[in-house]
Formats: structure tokens, C-alpha cells, sequence
């Protein structure tokens, strides 16, 4: 039964594939033609933002144990809010009044080649591995509870998934993405809603009920406002770090910004961008009371809680809450990671043909960069699929804090170059040190955040590496830069 909702799923996606990928040029697949709705975009990029990462591991941060996470989450998502903001009224502008295809451009613009081709190589790094692992994390989840009964192997699982995305995405691109992330929005939120409310009715409340009662239990603790900046979860601590999370894994990633200049135009973009921020956040306010309602239920038909907390949602919805239980856990997942994926791998695409194969200058006919296009965006598809095999085999107990603290190291530098071409008017004049400055702060503040305990006594940085990284980044480029921006080398 979940392996026919699964291709019917995918059925779907495909038909919509075939109905907007009919125009296959490059300014469709880049672009979608400028042309997208605003608020089809800000719907759409729910799904996308959130991956199949948020929808196992949120619900099961809330109770993990040792850590006292509770709801102190929504501190995070409090500080998204601001990011966007600076998003949508800082960057956006630039990006519009620049015109550019991706966004890495504008360091080519401001900073010169150097920071352009070191800004998007990042990327592409961030970007590939990134969504490698949360697709890996979802990859497991699937295999254990589906292709395993067919006696798949798990890279066959994984394989399936990959070509399926490349499927109803080589054609159409963006445009296809903008759609297909509706559809899997609606899928990912309305699986969300009905299971509170089937877990509403296990403990026989309507769902509002049910949320004063997740919100009264030792679940429903928001605010960490005494506690310090040696926690983790301190009220100031959580604002900035999501504040910074925000804008380098949306405002400095052509992943998330690529949808959004799809927009007619830059009031639409940000039209988008607000609505986005709005609903995103009551979006995530529901998976922390679906993670506090999950407890509560294993407490109450004493269910022992697995030592992989990312592991309670999918165990309960299909060992205890019946067939209708698996079928919807299974179709928000399978949402929530392939609106996140699907346009991984059309910006993986498009910023590898724009920044590195200069399909902007080149001369090649369209038909001769559309075939390189799809052999790129195969090339990256396979990719995908090595790094999470990859994973596979060195698997050690990565969840969602890994992927943020991997996040501060890869997008440091992009945070950093961004910072300095915006908030100064210096140019770069030793462009060869400006990709070793790059590569050598990702590994000092690693090293800084590894030994931060001893070094500032008990302070831990958490999700403010990524400002750390950035910082040291940004000294790096002054030191290099001057006023005049005459080149040395």
C-alpha cells in the first residue's frame, strides 16, 4: 500500500513536469521566464525550506534528553524572522538591480573574479553535500520502513529517489520547481495538521486542546531568558544565530534565492518573501507541538523513547497510529525532502552553468547549452547519489544540529564576502590570497569552536559559528583590500 501512495505520488509530480516543462530553453529552466507568482513561490518555498531533516528531527528535538531542547527551537525561528526581513530589504534590491541569474554574480561585480568563483564554489560545496545528507538522513528512514521489505539494498533506494527527482526536473527546472513545491507543500502540511489531529484523538481532545495541552507539559518551555550565553538555548543566543542561519542558508544561497527571482519583479519578490516568513513560522510552531504531543503519547501507552530521538516520529506513526498513521508520515516525508531536493539539484545546475561554464557570455547556441545543461544536471544527480552512499558507509549518528554546525562552516565565507562587499567600499588587491583566506577560516573557527569551552569558559558557539566563520572571513579581506583597489597580484 505505501509503495503504490509513493508511485502515484511521483506519478503526479511527473504529469506536472510534462505540463510546465514544455518550453525546455535555458531561461525557462533558470528563470521560469520571470514569470512565477509571488505567492505560489512563498508557498511553495515551505517545503523546500524545511526538508525531510526538519520533518524527523523538530518533532523529536523537543523532548531529547540531557539537552532540555522543549520549545526553545521557536527562539530560532524568532530570529528567521528578522533574517528575512534583512533578506527581502537588503539583499533582494541588490540582486534585482544587478540582474543577475545567480546570485554569486554580484561578488564578480563588487569583489572581482576572485571572490565570485570562491563564492560560488562554496556554494556548490555547501549545496551538494548539504542536501546529500538530509537526503541520506530521509533515505534511511524510507529503506528501513519500505524498500527493505523488497530486500533492496540501500544504494538501489537511494538510486530510485535520485532518478525520480531527475525526471520530473531536467526539462522544466525552475519552473517545473515552483509548482511541483506547491503541490509537495500541501502534501507536507496537510500530512503535519492530520496527524496532530489523529494524535488529538488518542488522547480524546479537539487539536486545540491538544496544543494547550503540549504547551502546559514540561514540553512547552519557550523562553530561555536567564540562563546565559554558556546555553545553548539562551533566548539572545538562538534570536541571532537564527537570524544568521536565515540569511546565509536563504539570503547567500542560490538553492532558496533562485525561486524568488522568478518573481516578475522586486515588490513581488518581497511580497513573497513576507508571506514566506509568516507561514514558515506557524509551520514550525506546529511541528514543535506535533514533537511535544509525540511524547506525551509515548508516555501515556508507555512507549520507551529510541536513543535517536529523529527516530520517535516515524516509530509511532507507523507502529501506533494505524494504516492511516504511516500513510501520512510517509507522504509529508516523502514531500518535505523532495521539495527541498528537487531544487538542490536545479540550482547545483544553475550555478555550475552560469558561474563556471559562463553560459551568460558564451557563444554557443541554446540547443548546444541545453544539451550541456542536461549533462550537467545528470552529472550532478550522480553526484548526489555518491555522497550519500558515501555517507552510508561512514554512517555515526548525525541529526539536525549537525547540519547546522555544518552549515557555519560552509557558508562562513559566503557570509563574510557578502558582508564585506556590501558594508564597504574597499576592493580587493591580492585576489590570489582571497580563496585561501576562504578555505583557512572554516578550519580556524573549527578549531576555535572545538576548544571553545577551555578558551572562554564554558562558552560553546552553537549556531553563532557561522558568525565566527564570517568574521574571520571579513577580517581576512580587509587585510587584503584597499581603498584605491589597485591589484597587486
Amino acid at each position: 500500500m505505501l509503495l503504490i501512495i509513493l508511485v502515484l505520488y511521483f506519478l503526479l509530480l511527473i504529469g506536472i513536469s510534462f505540463l510546465t516543462g514544455k518550453d525546455n530553453s535555458n531561461e525557462t529552466f533558470f528563470q521560469a521566464n520571470k514569470s512565477s507568482k509571488w505567492y505560489l513561490v512563498a508557498f511553495g518555498m515551505i517545503g523546500a525550506s524545511l526538508s525531510g531533516v526538519t520533518f524527523i528531527s523538530i518533532p523529536g528535538v523537543v523532548g531529547t534528553q540531557g539537552v532540555n531542547q522543549n520549545f526553545s527551537y521557536l527562539q530560532m525561528v524568532w530570529g528567521y524572522l528578522i533574517g528575512y526581513m534583512i533578506i527581502a530589504n537588503v539583499l533582494m534590491p541588490i540582486y534585482y538591480r544587478y540582474n543577475v541569474v545567480s546570485i554569486y554574480e554580484y561578488l564578480n561585480s563588487r569583489l572581482g573574479l576572485s571572490a565570485y568563483k570562491t563564492g560560488a564554489g562554496f556554494f556548490l560545496l555547501s549545496r551538494l553535500i548539504g542536501s546529500s545528507f538530509r537526503m541520506f538522513i530521509v533515505a534511511m528512514v524510507m529503506h528501513h520502513f519500505i524498500f527493505s521489505q523488497f530486500n533492496f539494498p540501500f544504494w538501489l533506494t537511494v538510486l530510485i529517489s535520485i532518478f525520480l527527482i531527475w525526471v520530473y526536473t531536467f526539462r522544466g527546472g525552475i519552473k517545473t520547481i515552483v509548482i511541483t513545491d506547491v503541490f509537495q507543500t500541501i502534501c507536507m502540511i496537510g500530512s503535519l495538521i492530520l496527524t496532530i489531529f489523529f494524535l488529538a484523538e488518542q488522547f480524546d481532545l479537539s487539536i486545540y486542546g491538544l496544543v494547550q495541552k503540549v504547551m502546559e507539559s514540561e514540553f512547552g518551555k519557550v523562553f530561555y531568558l536567564d540562563t546565559g550565553w554558556k546555553d545553548s538555548n539562551y533566548f539572545l543566543k538562538q534570536v541571532i544565530g537564527g537570524m544568521l542561519i536565515a540569511l546565509v542558508m536563504t539570503g547567500l544561497d542560490q538553492d532558496m534565492m533562485q525561486k524568488n527571482l522568478t518573481c516578475r519583479n522586486l515588490k513581488e519578490a518581497q511580497l513573497n518573501m513576507f508571506s514566506f516568513s509568516i507561514l514558515l513560522f506557524f509551520v514550525n510552531f506546529a511541528f514543535l507541538i506535533l514533537g511535544g504531543a509525540l511524547y506525551l503519547f509515548a508516555a501515556k501507552e508507555g512507549i520507551a523513547i529510541p536513543a535517536k530521538t529523529d527516530q520517535l516520529f516515524p516509530m509511532i506513526a507507523f507502529q501506533y497510529l494505524s494504516g492511516a498513521g504511516s500513510i501520512l508520515f510517509l507522504l509529508g516525508l516523502t514531500a518535505s525532502n523532495y521539495a527541498s531536493a528537487d531544487s538542490a539539484l536545479a540550482s547545483l545546475t544553475t550555478s555550475f552553468c552560469i558561474d563556471f561554464l559562463n553560459f551568460k557570455t558564451s557563444e554557443k547556441s541554446d540547443n548546444e547549452k541545453k544539451k550541456i545543461r542536461t549533462y550537467v544536471h545528470l552529472g550532478f544527480s550522480l553526484l548526489i547519489f555518491v555522497v550519500i552512499v558515501i555517507f552510508y558507509l561512514l554512517n555515526n549518528d548525525a541529526v539536525i544540529n549537525k547540519v547546522f554546525q555544518f552549515a557555519g562552516l560552509t557558508y562562513g565565507p559566503l557570509l563574510g564576502l557578502f558582508s564585506f562587499a556590501i558594508l564597504t567600499k574597499r576592493k580587493i588587491v591580492y585576489h590570489k590570497l582571497l580563496p585561501i583566506i576562504c578555505i583557512l577560516s572554516p578550519v580556524i573557527s573549527y578549531i576555535i569552536h572545538e576548544n571553545s569551552k577551555i578558551l572562554f569558559n564554558g562558552f560553546t558557539f552553537g549556531n553563532l559559528l557561522v558568525a565566527l566563520n564570517g568574521a574571520i572571513t571579513f577580517i581576512g579581506l580587509l587585510i587584503i583590500s584597499s581603498r584605491s583597489g589597485n591589484e597587486k597580484f
